[in-house]
């Protein structure tokens, strides 16, 4: 009887790890990538008029697809939420949140989840009626502030506030929408979220843009990433890289229009990121070509920010730190070689 009972718990035991280690097989036997997305406003991600996920954060699904799939359309979006989106990760509903998500330490240490890369260097900014009449937060006084609760932005707030001594009335609500919805009826004077967020938050919601100002201050950096579950490192990693052969070929001069033809003329490091080096890769579990696929149809990291977020969109943010490290910004790919 107990070598039966030690049987069956080592085949337990296989079987979780079997299921923690196997997430790329299990979206090739399915054929389609789940992934979490989060209605964030335009840019970020955002349903367009024909119901179709538009924005970065929904393309970089697509990459993953591609890279994976071979095919851009191969993604099932699951709408999430802030009361949601680590549980649709740990319950196996999606395979990767690509979400306005902040990357922290207790997030990552107790929610069973990785945080990949960095997709966007992000900060807490706030959103204020332009009737206060105020230019910064200094100007306040006792207004009141609409916030998400249960988010970074929420416990972020808590923290300015006490640092600064700051009187502001904080007016939690359980969803962005309803935070939003509170803030254009004039239920707050203010919002505070994601700066690249409150661009696209005011511009698809506003009942007149030029109403509504984005204030310089910053209340907390936010880093924001994708998000994977933590038991299974090889699929983590093909989520990073698919990020990061995005910023490699921005650096390598490497877009949309010219990718096939640097395959055969650029340097060892383009060609090895455009598959004309076997091998590139095996050690993701994917072909050679899956970064051609996905700087093919989806563009460097620069094509991708100007299309939702930059001098492309209707926003015209500024990169800034997420301009790459050659141009004032913070970012830039490891080396692809060995």
């Amino acid at each position: 009887m107990m070598i039966r009972i030690l049987a069956v718990l080592l085949l337990s035991l296989a079987g979780a790890t079997s299921v923690g280690a196997g997430t790329l097989d299990r979206v090739r036997e399915a054929g389609v990538l789940r992934c979490g997305v989060a209605p964030s406003g335009l840019g970020l991600t955002a349903l367009d008029d024909s119901g179709v996920w538009r924005g970065f954060f929904p393309d970089l699904c697509r990459a993953v697809a591609l890279a994976t799939l071979g095919k851009a359309e191969a993604v099932v979006f699951v709408e999430v939420g802030a009361e949601n989106r680590f549980a649709v990760l740990r319950d196996r509903s999606v395979e990767v949140v690509m979400d306005a998500t902040t990357w922290t330490l207790e997030r990552e240490r107790g929610q069973g989840i990785a945080f990949p890369v960095v997709a966007l260097f992000d900060a807490q900014a706030v959103m204020a009626h332009r009737s206060l009449g105020i230019t910064g937060l200094a100007q306040a006084g006792t207004a009141s502030v609409c916030v998400v609760d249960g988010t970074t932005s929420a416990s972020n707030l808590d923290s300015w506030i006490s640092r600064n001594g700051a009187r502001l009335v904080v007016k939690r609500s359980r969803s962005t929408e309803g935070a939003l919805g509170a803030f254009f009826n004039h239920h707050c004077d203010l919002y505070t979220g994601h700066r690249l967020a409150l661009h696209g938050q005011r511009a698809q919601n506003a009942p007149n843009v030029g109403d509504y100002q984005i204030l310089p201050d910053v209340i907390a950096r936010q880093p924001l990433s994708p998000m994977v579950r933590n038991d299974d490192r090889a699929w983590e990693n093909i989520v990073r890289w698919t990020v990061l052969a995005l910023l490699a070929a921005e650096e390598k001069g490497v877009t949309s229009a010219n990718a096939a033809a640097r395959k055969s003329i650029g340097d060892a490091e383009t060609r090895r990121l455009l598959g004309n080096a076997p091998g590139f890769g095996q050690d993701l579990g994917l072909d050679d070509g899956w970064a051609l696929r996905v700087i093919g149809q989806i563009g460097d990291y620069g094509e991708l920010y100007d299309r939702h977020l930059g001098r492309r969109s209707g926003l015209g943010i500024e990169r800034g730190a997420n301009a790459l490290w050659n141009a004032g910004g913070l970012l830039y790919a490891p080396p692809l070689g060995g």
